[in-house]
């Protein structure tokens, strides 16, 4: 079994038959490469088991000090996304291995996430390491529409984390009122500050619920509900049947998740015209303006079509964990 050394900045916990982490779409991609390669991680170690878990047998963790002792004739690197931590795991192990073999996934545009959280500096920050980097591994890209990413020759691939669960026992929407839902991370990045400032002047009677982990939200108002993260399935399968549309405030995505969960259960997707490329050409996914009156309009028009739009969306293909996986083993050889 070949090896393949995982470079992540997300925390994660390690047992004799298990990995677990906080975000499911780490865990996705470390479930699919430990199918064939043998996997040697470096990574910001926990002790506590994390949200979202794997069995993966065939691993080892890495330390700092072992790098230089890495034989990367044989093996290739493997990171996932480009942060800090990363980077400089990078630079380290160039500083002792000048030929360097590998990938690394871009999952969203870290240049408009830089930017959204540091300014003009993050923006300058990120395309230093990202320039260094894909000068050695090739990017694995979920969109061609990140910045800077034309000028390269990518591996491109569509995440998804939908099996056959997501699909059964499709629930009848509730329509007497707009039923929002959000889920994901509470950050400044996803627009969910934004959100909140944009439905305090709608007018139509409404509900929004927030489902995710980060900051903590100091907001009154009593049409906003606000809910831990959970990784369990029928949980979240169960927020989004009882919501009418999904919204995705991000100022940056590549391709999201939810997109596809939503869809799944068969229930319309509003975002903003920064993320307008998640549509794909996917049916049911409405892009509005950043104001409360086009958003409100997109709610009104949204509900008063709701059978309509079901219908188009069942003729969505909607790809699978399965292929998924496939397609980036097939990728990362």
């Amino acid at each position: 079994m070949k090896k393949l050394i995982v470079i992540s900045n997300d925390k994660i916990s390690f047992s004799k038959k298990e990995v677990s982490a906080d975000f499911n779409d780490t865990i996705n991609i470390i479930e699919a490469l430990s199918k064939k390669k043998y996997l040697n991680f470096i990574s910001k170690k926990t002790q506590s088991k994390r949200l979202f878990k794997v069995k993966v047998k065939n691993k080892s963790i890495i330390k700092i000090s072992q790098i230089k002792n890495l034989n990367l004739d044989n093996e290739k690197v493997f990171m996932i996304s480009i942060t800090p931590f990363n980077f400089l795991i990078f630079l380290i192990i160039n500083y002792f291995h000048k030929k360097i073999n590998g990938y690394v996934i871009l999952r969203s545009d870290g240049f408009k996430e830089y930017h959204s959280k540091f300014g003009l500096f993050g923006k300058n920050l990120y395309y230093f390491f990202f320039k260094i980097i894909l000068k050695k591994l090739k990017p694995i890209v979920v969109t061609r529409k990140l910045s800077n990413i034309s000028r390269y020759k990518t591996l491109n691939i569509f995440p998804s984390e939908i099996s056959n669960v997501w699909k059964k026992n499709l629930k009848k929407a509730n329509l007497s009122k707009a039923k929002i839902l959000y889920l994901g991370r509470i950050k400044k990045e996803k627009g969910i500050y934004s959100l909140l400032k944009l439905t305090e002047n709608l007018s139509i009677n409404y509900n929004l619920s927030i489902v995710g982990d980060g900051d903590k939200i100091n907001f009154k108002n009593d049409k906003v509900k606000i809910f831990n993260q959970t990784s369990n399935l029928n949980k979240i399968i169960k927020f989004y049947d009882q919501n009418n549309i999904f919204i995705l405030p991000s100022f940056t995505e590549g391709s999201p998740k939810v997109i596809l969960e939503s869809l799944s259960r068969l229930r319309p997707i509003i975002v903003f015209e920064e993320i307008s490329h998640v549509k794909r050409g996917m049916r049911g996914i409405y892009v509005c303006k950043r104001n409360s009156q086009d958003l409100q309009k997109t709610i009104e028009y949204v509900l008063n079509n709701y059978k309509f739009i079901q219908s188009q969306m069942k003729k969505n293909l909607i790809p699978t964990k399965e292929q998924f996986q496939k397609d980036l083993i097939k990728i990362v050889k």
